[in-house]
């Protein structure tokens, strides 16, 4: 793939995320936090399989994309808001207070820890490495979605 490909695939991440959050946006308040990372942590699976299956074809790496850009986005969107689903309004910056430590930690892990990975067993292991997280992250938004409290009034 030429390097101005490449630069040109990438860039659309930016994009797509943005996408995902317009959407979201203009969606009103049809979705709350829970729905919208549910729907965001089943496309990522499929992503990582397009893009392992593909072996680097560019509809592969386009579909992979499209796929792993809107549900970056749209994770963004839970992430902020999926505690409103579980706790009041005004418990909401405790909330995210308590969960930012751990989950910055985890984004400022991974580079190095995925780089390493790339590195030492090539990119079929982390391929594998990140479907088994996001298949992790899938059951972890469907556990949560059966702990949703039931809507009162």
């Amino acid at each position: 793939m030429p390097g101005t490909l490449a630069v040109g695939f990438g860039s659309a991440i930016g994009f797509l995320q943005l996408s995902a959050r317009l959407f979201d946006f203009l969606g009103g308040n049809r979705w709350d936090g829970l729905t919208t990372g549910l729907v965001a942590a089943a496309m990522m699976p499929p992503a990582l399989l397009v893009l392992a299956l593909g072996e680097g074809a560019e509809w592969s790496i386009v579909l992979f994309l499209v796929l792993y850009g809107l549900s970056s986005g749209a994770m963004s969107v839970s992430r902020a808001t999926m505690p409103l689903v579980f706790f009041s309004s005004a418990e909401y910056g405790t909330v995210v207070a308590r969960l930012g430590l751990p989950l910055n930690l985890a984004f400022a892990a991974a580079p190095p820890f995925f780089s390493f990975l790339l590195g030492e067993a090539g990119n079929r292991w982390a391929l594998t490495f990140a479907l088994l997280c996001s298949l992790g992250a899938l059951a972890s938004m469907a556990l949560l979605a059966r702990m949703r409290p039931a809507k009162s009034g």
